[in-house]
C-alpha cells in the first residue's frame, strides 16, 4: 500500500496501469476490500447529502445558477453508458490536458479518501478553470456546517409550518366529521320520526292511504322545530363572532403594545418587578406570622371547642331530664284531673248517701210482719195460678190431638 504506485502510474501507459491496478487490488484481503467498499459507499452517501444541500441553497438563493447542471448530468449519464475504454480515454485526455493524470490513476483512486482528498486539494491550487465538468472554489468545513445548520433551520421551520397546517387541517376535518355525524344522527331521528308518525300512525286503514293532512301537519311541526334550532344556532354564532372579534382586538392591542416597547420599558418593568418582589417578601413574612397566629388560635379554638362539646353534652343531658320531667308532669296532671273527677263523683255519692241516711227511718215490726205475710200469700196465689195454667195447657194439647184424629178419620 505504498504511495509510489500512484506516482509511477502517472507516467506508465494505459495497459501497464491496468495490470498494476489488478496487482494492487490482489494485494487487498476480502475484509480490506469490503472495508474500502463500505467507506466508498459512506463517502458517496455524504457527497449525495452535500450535493442535495448545495442544490437546496442554490435554488433558494439564485435558481439561475442551476442552469446547465441538468445538461452536465445528462452528459455524465451518457458517458457512463458508454464503454469503459471510451470513458478511460476521455478521462485520461482531460487529465493530461490539465496535468491531472496522476489524480486519475487506478492506484490513486484506490488510496484512502483522506489521501485522495488531500492530494486533490494540493493539485487544485495548480489548476484554474474547469476540470472535466467544471470545479469552482472549494467550500471549507465551517462554511459547510453553516450551510447545513441554515438548511436545518429552514427545514425545521418548514416542518413546523407543515405541522401547524396539518393541525389546522386535522381540526377542520375533525370538525367536519363531527358535523357530518350530527347531521347523520339528525337525519336518522327525522326518518324514524317520519316513519313512526306518518307511515305507521298516519296510515288510514279504511282509505288504504296516508292522508295529506297528516303529512302537512308533520312537515309544519318539523319546520317549526328547524326554525327554533336555526335561531339557537344564530345566537350561538353571533356570540362566538363577538368573542372572536374581542379576542382579535385584544391580540391587535397586544401586538401594538409589543411594537411600541423600548428598552426603557424593560427597565421600568424590572424596577416594578423588584418592588413587587419586595412586597411579596413582606407579604410572605406577614403570612408566616399570620400562620403562627392562626396555629395558636386553632389550638385555643380546639381547647374551647372541646370544653364547649362537654358543656353541650351536659346541657343536652339537662334538657333531656327537663323533657322527661315535663312529660311526667303532663302525665301527673292528667292523673290529677282523673282523680279529681273521681273524687267529685265519690263526694256526690257521699252526699247522696248522707242525705238518704238522714232521711231514712226504721220501720215498725208489725208492719214488716204484715207486709211479709202479704208477700207470702201473693207468692202462694201465683204458684196456684201457674199450676192451673199448666193443667189447662195439657188439656188443650189433648183436645187438639183428638180434633186432629177426628178430622183425619172424617176424610
Amino acid at each position: 500500500m505504498s504511495h509510489s504506485h500512484g506516482y509511477r502510474s502517472s507516467t506508465s501507459p494505459h495497459s501497464r496501469s491496468e495490470s498494476h491496478l489488478m496487482n494492487y487490488i490482489e494485494e487487498f484481503t476480502d475484509a480490506e476490500l469490503i472495508k474500502q467498499v463500505n467507506d466508498i459507499k459512506q463517502q458517496i452517501k455524504i457527497l449525495s447529502l452535500e450535493n442535495e444541500i448545495f442544490e437546496r441553497v442554490i435554488m433558494r438563493l439564485d435558481p439561475a445558477l442551476m442552469h446547465g447542471i441538468q445538461q452536465a448530468l445528462d452528459y455524465a449519464t451518457k458517458l457512463q453508458s458508454n464503454s469503459s475504454l471510451n470513458v478511460g480515454s476521455f478521462v485520461k485526455s482531460q487529465a493530461s490536458r490539465y496535468g491531472l493524470e496522476s489524480l486519475m490513476s487506478p492506484s490513486r483512486m484506490l488510496t484512502s479518501p483522506s489521501r485522495v482528498s488531500t492530494r486533490r486539494v494540493e493539485s487544485s491550487g495548480k489548476v484554474s478553470g474547469t476540470v472535466i465538468f467544471g470545479t469552482g472554489p472549494r467550500i471549507n468545513v465551517l462554511e459547510r456546517s453553516e450551510l447545513v445548520s441554515t438548511e436545518m433551520e429552514i427545514l425545521i421551520s418548514n416542518l413546523e409550518k407543515a405541522r401547524q397546517k396539518a393541525a389546522k387541517q386535522h381540526a377542520l376535518l375533525k370538525a367536519q366529521l363531527e358535523e357530518i355525524g350530527i347531521k347523520e344522527t339528525h337525519i336518522k331521528k327525522a326518518s324514524e320520526m317520519f316513519h313512526q308518525e306518518v307511515v305507521v300512525e298516519g296510515w288510514d286503514k279504511i282509505a288504504q292511504r296516508i292522508p295529506a293532512e297528516i303529512w302537512i301537519r308533520f312537515m309544519t311541526e318539523w319546520v317549526k322545530i328547524a326554525d327554533s334550532h336555526i335561531g339557537k344556532f344564530r345566537l350561538r354564532t353571533s356570540t362566538l363572532n363577538s368573542q372572536y372579534s374581542n379576542l382579535k382586538g385584544q391580540i391587535k392591542v397586544k401586538a401594538e403594545l409589543s411594537d411600541n416597547l423600548r428598552a426603557v420599558d424593560f427597565d421600568k418593568l424590572k424596577i416594578e418587578n423588584k418592588e413587587c418582589l419586595e412586597t411579596i417578601d413582606y407579604k410572605l413574612q406577614q403570612l408566616s406570622e399570620l400562620k403562627k397566629m392562626t396555629g395558636d388560635a386553632n389550638l385555643n379554638l380546639t381547647v374551647h371547642k372541646k370544653a364547649m362539646m362537654e358543656q353541650n353534652g351536659y346541657l343536652s343531658n339537662i334538657l333531656n331530664s327537663i323533657k322527661e320531667k315535663y312529660l311526667k308532669t303532663v302525665e301527673l296532671d292528667k292523673e290529677r284531673h282523673v282523680i279529681k273527677i273521681q273524687s267529685d263523683s265519690l263526694a256526690q255519692r257521699l252526699d247522696d248517701v248522707k242525705k238518704v241516711r238522714l232521711a231514712y227511718e226504721v220501720p215498725d215490726i208489725m208492719d214488716y210482719v204484715s207486709v211479709k205475710s202479704e208477700v207470702a200469700d201473693l207468692k202462694h196465689s201465683v204458684k196456684l195460678l201457674e199450676n192451673r195454667l199448666h193443667i189447662q195447657q195439657i188439656a188443650l194439647a189433648s183436645l187438639h190431638k183428638k180434633l186432629k184424629s177426628l178430622f183425619i178419620n172424617g176424610q
